[in-house]
Formats: structure tokens, sequence, C-alpha cells
């Protein structure tokens, strides 16, 4: 397996920085966060010279793209809403492909009012199967994130399972399912067949309150980490643990940190 992190932990790098910022603290890739203005650039305005150059960069310096990150949700309301969803996984698809990433990770989001959880799994799930196809033409895993109404693995693995497309994948955001009440074991237990990438960061919360989250360097919050590396070694895992940090420490405290710290974890998977 590897490691990487999202730019929310770096907004205003640009592809240079990010590429040595990457190799300076001891990372394999780097996942851009797409709609969120950073200035990377690998965005559906970018043109196909600009997705080539970016491309290029990031191979020139032996740094990876794992995985584009988006806010594309399908859990929603209007069919109208459903279907612009769909087409804009289909763009951040072929955008992923262009720049030299295969996988791309939405959200099912939050589920409407007034409507059951049930019926907006089967929207998730549907949406989910039609992004899996287009992407598939293009290499590319459609990968829902363990988040939101869908941060229990068990719920997220479902609408997977039913989805029933090879590019229909899983980001497991290993964070999200401990506070929704799930051990890692059990998580994984859900995830294992369809993981393709993977969330870390480490935090805390109050007992009573487990969506008041305060981010933490890796192996001071609440999330054994160590753990879930362990199972994910089990499978062969390979693709990337990415670090996802917003609006909190600098990169220079938290990059070289959580990277030494994931390695020792990685290292002692392979040992055990």
């Amino acid at each position: 397996m590897t490691i990487s992190f999202m730019t929310f932990v770096c907004p205003d790098w640009d592809v240079n920085q990010i590429i040595t910022g990457a190799i300076r603290y001891g990372y394999d890739g780097v996942e851009p966060r797409a709609e969120s203005g950073h200035a990377h650039g690998v965005e559906l305005t970018a043109t196909k010279k600009q997705r080539a150059t970016i491309k290029a960069q990031f191979a020139d310096g032996g740094v990876q793209i794992p995985c584009v990150a988006t806010s594309i949700h399908y859990a929603l309301a209007e069919e109208a809403k459903i279907a612009e969803s769909i087409e804009l996984s289909k763009r951040y698809g072929e955008l992923a492909a262009d720049v030299g990433s295969s996988h791309l990770r939405v959200f099912g989001g939050s589920t409407p009012e007034g409507m059951s959880f049930d019926d907006a799994k089967k929207r998730v799930t549907d949406s989910l199967r039609q992004a899996a196809e287009f992407a598939a033409d293009f290499g590319v895993y459609v990968c829902l994130e363990t988040h939101d109404a869908y941060s229990r693995a068990q719920d997220a693995a479902e609408v997977v399972k039913k989805a029933n497309h090879p590019h229909a994948a899983i980001n497991w955001d290993i964070m999200h399912p401990v506070r929704a009440g799930e051990t890692v074991a059990e998580s994984f237990g859900y995830v294992r067949d369809y993981v393709r990438h993977c969330h870390i960061h480490d935090g805390t919360w109050p007992e009573d309150n487990p969506g008041d989250v305060t981010l933490a360097l890796m192996g001071e919050g609440r999330i054994p980490h160590d753990e879930a590396i362990k199972l994910l070694s089990t499978i062969n895992f390979a693709g990337a643990l990415s670090g996802e940090w917003i609006n909190w420490v600098a990169p220079e405290v938290v990059l070289p940190h959580d990277a030494q710290k994931l390695r020792e974890y990685i290292r002692q998977a392979g040992e055990g």
C-alpha cells in the first residue's frame, strides 16, 4: 500500500509545490481535491493540454495521483439533480483518467427530507452504477466514501454490492464508521471486497457527541489506524492511505509526522 495526502492540507500549493512537498515528506502520491478552489488546477475547466501537462509533471516527479476527490453526491430528491450528478461523475471520471488517476471519490450524501433511507439508497445505487459504467471505459473506479448517511461501512457496502459493477468501489474513510458505532474490524469486514482507496485522519470527540471531531496527529486520537492497516495487509491492499485534514494545522506539521507513523504501521503489518 502507498501513502498520499489530499490537497486540503495545502490548498495554495501549485503542482510543482505539491510534488516537491510529497517528495520532501516521503509520500508516494497526492490526491487533488477538485471543486474547492485549490491551486493545483485539476478541474473540469482544465484543457486537454493542461491535463496532459499535469500528468507529465507528476510522472516526472515520481509522484502518483491515486484519486481525484469531488463533492459529488447522489442522494437527491429531484431527478434533474440526480442526472446532473451522474453527468458530473462522468466528466470527472474522464478528468481523473486524463491526469493519470484511476479513482474518483464521490458521496452518497445526506438523506433528503421526507425520503426514506431505503429509497435514498436506491437512488445512490443506481447513480453509482451509471457512473461506474461510464468510468470503466477510462479505467477509473468510482469510490463511494463511508461518510454522511453512509458513514457505516455496512450501508456503503450494501450500495456498492447492489450497484453490481466492477468499477463501483469504496473509499474507506476509517474514522467515520468508528464514529458511527462500528469497530474497525467490523467496518473492514464490510468493505474488504470493495475498498480501493482510503482516507485517514486521527481525531477525538466527546462520548456523547461523535459529530464534534477535533483532529489529531496520527496515533494521538481515537482511531486505531495500525489495526486498520494490519487488516488491509491481509487482502494485499495496493491502494493509497490518503491523509485528509481540512482547515487544520500547517502541512509542515502534519505531513512529516503522519508519514512517519503510517510507514511504521505498514512495516508492523508486514511483520505480523
